[in-house]
Formats: structure tokens, C-alpha cells, sequence
């Protein structure tokens, strides 16, 4: 129900002076919203650095299902790669990248992760929707691997 009312609200914001979806993979586009990094989930944003270039980054709850939590902080580097289909309502585009996250609560957390996401591009509404498969390397408080790890995001683009 929560992100169904996010979505609406995203949708009802006006929409002039804002980059749209064929515009979204450009420098200086940034988006806010909800999402998940390595272990952190809350809120998500994107700001791309160039058209091929971008960082993201989460901050919210870490260790969902695990003994400890805390606030947790993630942040990504970003390849964007060529756009997969141009169509409308919506354009499809995929990244890869790497990505480190942080908590700290009960315990202390530290993990990397790689990152091969796809993007939905939404026309005429700066909004995307991406999923994204994560890799990961747990550091703190113990040494693991979780090598089948998704997880996505919705932003606004301003």
C-alpha cells in the first residue's frame, strides 16, 4: 500500500522543468525515491555524473533478516550502457557498476557488491523503475559471499 501511494504521488507531481524519460540518462539528472543497496534499504538517489557516468546511493535500515541493524548507508558507481528499446510509454536501459555499504547498530557492517541493473525509463513522467542483481562480499562482522541478491529502486527525476 506504501509504495502505491509513492508511486501516486510521484505521478501527480508536476512535471514541468523536469528531465523526461528520454532525458533521464543525462549529466546533472537527479533522482529520489525508494530503494535498496547491499543490505540497506530506504532512501534511494541517483545523480549522473555524465551521460554514461552515475553514482547512487541509499540510506535507511541495514540487516533485515539478520541477527543485528542499525542505519545503514550504501554507495554505487554506475557504467551506463547503450539503451536496450526505445518505445512509449517507456525506455529500457541496463548499468553496471560497483558498489560498498556501511551499518551500524547492534554490530558494525561493511560489504562491496557488484551491480548489473536494469532500468525502465517511464514516459512522460521522469520516473524510472530498476532491478538490479548484487553480488555481494560481506567484510564485518563476518566474512561471507551472497552471490544471488536482487533488489530495485523507483525515483523522480528533478
Amino acid at each position: 500500500a506504501f509504495v502505491s501511494r509513492l508511486l501516486f504521488v510521484f505521478l501527480a507531481l508536476p512535471l514541468t522543468n523536469t528531465a523526461f524519460a528520454d532525458e533521464i540518462r543525462q549529466a546533472g539528472n537527479l533522482g529520489v525515491g525508494l530503494g535498496g543497496g547491499l543490505g540497506v534499504s530506504g532512501v534511494s538517489a541517483k545523480y549522473f555524473l555524465g551521460d554514461q557516468h552515475a553514482v547512487q546511493g541509499v540510506v535507511g535500515y541495514w540487516g533485515a533478516g539478520r541477527d543485528s541493524s542499525g542505519l545503514g548507508v550504501s554507495a554505487d558507481y554506475l557504467l551506463e550502457m547503450p539503451t536496450i528499446a526505445e518505445t512509449d510509454p517507456v525506455n529500457i536501459g541496463w548499468n553496471l557498476g560497483v558498489g560498498g555499504a556501511v551499518g551500524a547498530g547492534d554490530a558494525l557492517f561493511v560489504g562491496a557488491s557488484g551491480i548489473a541493473g536494469l532500468e525502465f525509463n517511464f514516459n512522460p513522467a521522469p520516473i524510472d523503475i530498476v532491478l538490479e542483481y548484487r553480488p555481494g562480499v560481506a567484510i564485518l562482522p563476518d566474512v561471507g559471499a551472497d552471490l544471488v541478491n536482487f533488489n530495485g529502486h523507483i525515483r523522480y527525476y528533478f
